[in-house]
């Protein structure tokens, strides 16, 4: 791995993809300013992501891109409202596409990652992936937390024996006042 901050900002993926190159380092968390905004804290110093991608070419000359990123990030619980450390491991696998119409011609079973013309913005691709592999609703693992807030064995409703609710039980009456 290289030193924080040595990651290239935009890369050639076609030219990637033709050599099968890779690209990988990381990227001081500080630097991805949309995802900082998600959390609790501002960065430590030393948070990093590191970042490892590959791009290769497929039979159809689709420049695809596949590789992990990880980090730490600093939520806050929604349940006790503690700030937790969230470890992120995101794997990443898409075709990159320069505009729209090559995103919607991309099959089903991959995702597009749109470039600007024949770069591509890994600081923004990175920033991407994580902010879609953050929890909707932050929670921690502290046994406290899981204890106060979390009722493993809630006890089933009772239920009380009731007659079906029947429209003509009135006329049931009737018939026997006669």
């Amino acid at each position: 791995m290289s030193t924080p901050g040595t990651l290239a900002y935009r890369v050639d993926y076609r030219r990637l993809a033709t050599q099968q190159g890779r690209v990988s380092g990381e990227i001081e968390l500080s630097r991805l300013r949309r995802v900082v905004a998600e959390t609790v804290a501002a960065p430590r110093a030393g948070d990093s992501v590191a970042v490892d991608l590959e791009f290769k070419e497929d039979a159809q000359r689709r420049v695809r891109v596949e590789g992990t990123i990880g980090a730490t990030l600093q939520l806050e619980c929604q349940r006790c409202l503690q700030t937790f450390d969230q470890p992120m491991h995101v794997e990443v696998a898409g075709v990159v596409v320069g505009d729209d119409e090559a995103a919607a011609n991309v099959p089903r079973e991959d995702e597009p990652v749109m470039a600007d013309g024949d770069l591509l913005d890994i600081h923004t691709l990175v920033a991407d992936e994580l902010l879609l592999a953050m929890p909707s609703v932050a929670r921690c693992a502290r046994s406290a937390c899981r204890a106060a807030y979390v009722d493993d064995e809630t006890p089933p409703r009772e239920t009380k024996e009731q007659e079906p609710n029947n429209p003509f039980a009135v006329l049931s009456q009737l018939k026997r006042n006669d």
